[in-house]
């Protein structure tokens, strides 16, 4: 616990000048998202053994780097069709070293890695006023519940979640985090309000604690979808890049699937309200 708590304590730092130096030089964001989207990808491949197969890896390392520093160029098409081109050609013109199998196995995750990353910064794009908020709910709302379940399940925690996936995760952690995470991040919401929103700009408080409590349950879905993932190829950890945590994936896992959520809840629960005086 003492290298994680210690890992934290020196990364979150370095997330917040990234933030706060992504304000005036918004393609900070974009070049960030890019390298753990190239990496988390690298993992996985590496994870089920196929990073040597470069026919599958180059292709989808390359594409998953390319897309979030692309985005606003309208090529976003173009990019998906000739990487889906790349991996059925490789597909068939090495069929005795590529199979059907692996490639769909590498294509998916890519394709889910990569827009699940991506959907941070369409999500910061839509308004680059205030999209430094919205890339802290997308960051903050999975590991608030991550944590939360975390503290929560190791001083309560008695009914096993889900033993044959994650044994280290409870029932009562879970419910712990689904709570703390609303409330934190409406804590969050209050901070950007109070300290770095202009005035006329609210944080919509009602919106924000539902994505909060129904974004929880999609991250521990991203968990454990992830932890599937690894214990099906003997795994504890994708990588070790972060002490205490382990991979790019093993930290980022729930925001993969978090962020599309964050993403399309803000269309239709708006976080933020510009009130005119």
């Amino acid at each position: 616990m003492l290298i994680r708590i210690l890992s934290a304590v020196v990364s979150i730092p370095l997330m917040i000048l990234m933030l706060i130096f992504s304000v005036k030089y918004p393609i900070i964001i974009n070049i960030f998202f890019m390298l753990v989207s190239a990496f988390g990808v690298y993992e996985y491949i590496s994870a089920i053994g196929k990073l040597k197969v470069l026919p599958l890896s180059i292709p989808s390392i390359l594409y998953a780097g390319i897309v979030p520093i692309t985005l606003g160029c309208n090529i976003q098409l173009e990019l998906w069709y000739g990487y889906t081109a790349i991996m059925l050609a490789s597909m068939i013109l090495m069929y005795e070293k590529v199979m059907f199998k692996d490639m769909a196995y590498s294509y998916s995750m890519t394709t889910i890695i990569t827009y699940g990353f991506s959907s941070i910064i369409s999500m910061r794009d839509t308004d680059l006023s205030h999209g430094v908020f919205y890339v802290v709910v997308a960051l903050a709302l999975p590991w608030l519940a991550d944590a939360g379940a975390y503290f929560v399940g190791v001083f309560l925690g008695k009914h096993k979640l889900s033993p044959k996936i994650s044994p280290k995760k409870t029932i009562e952690g879970a419910v712990g985090g689904v709570i703390i995470c609303a409330l934190m991040i409406c804590f969050t919401g209050f901070i950007f309000e109070k300290f770095f929103f202009d005035n006329g700009v609210a944080v919509n408080y009602i919106n924000l604690a539902i994505i909060g409590l129904f974004g929880a349950g999609i991250s521990i879905l991203g968990d454990l979808s992830f932890s599937l993932i690894k214990r099906g190829n003997n795994l504890k950890d994708f990588g070790k890049i972060i002490p205490g945590h382990g991979g790019i994936l093993d930290r980022f896992d729930s925001v993969v699937f978090v962020a599309p959520f964050v993403a399309i809840c803000s269309k239709y629960l708006p976080m933020i309200s510009f009130v005119i005086s």
